[in-house]
């Protein structure tokens, strides 16, 4: 049986996101908050650990974001029509915006695509789902 070690850091949280822990531990009836991001750390490696693979991949981000990002992300996609097969967008208010991107090609291309999404002024969040083809 291995030995489990537990190491204490610090983490700095939006308020936004620590609200929402605090609000779903309190819903949950959970008291432990280290190991729940500990297990919300481990799942997001789990789910971005193909990102360190290597070779041809199809998939699919999720991204959502506010409105006034449309056009950036756009630009974005003409940047990378090599990778982009196709994309769904949806405004879900007047505000907020969703959108699914399809995308074909080399992991390290799609990294790079997703490294620059992430910059853009206005992107709440990001999910992706990837397959290895070759």
């Amino acid at each position: 049986m291995e030995l489990v070690r537990i190491v204490r850091t610090g983490v700095a949280f939006r308020r936004d996101t620590l609200k929402m822990l605090n609000e779903y531990m309190n819903k949950m009836g959970m008291k432990n908050r280290s190991r729940i991001i500990d297990e919300a750390l481990r799942l997001y490696l789990s789910d971005r650990g193909i990102m360190i693979e290597e070779g041809v991949f199809g998939g699919v981000i999720a991204v959502y974001f506010e409105h006034e990002a449309e056009q950036n992300l756009t630009e974005l996609q003409h940047e990378f029509l090599d990778i982009v097969i196709s994309n769904t967008h949806v405004h879900l208010d007047e505000e907020n915006c969703m959108e699914a991107i399809l995308v074909k090609g080399d992991i390290r291309r799609i990294k790079e695509f997703m490294s620059k999404m992430n910059g853009i002024k206005g992107l709440k969040a990001m999910r992706s789902s990837f397959f290895k083809i070759m």
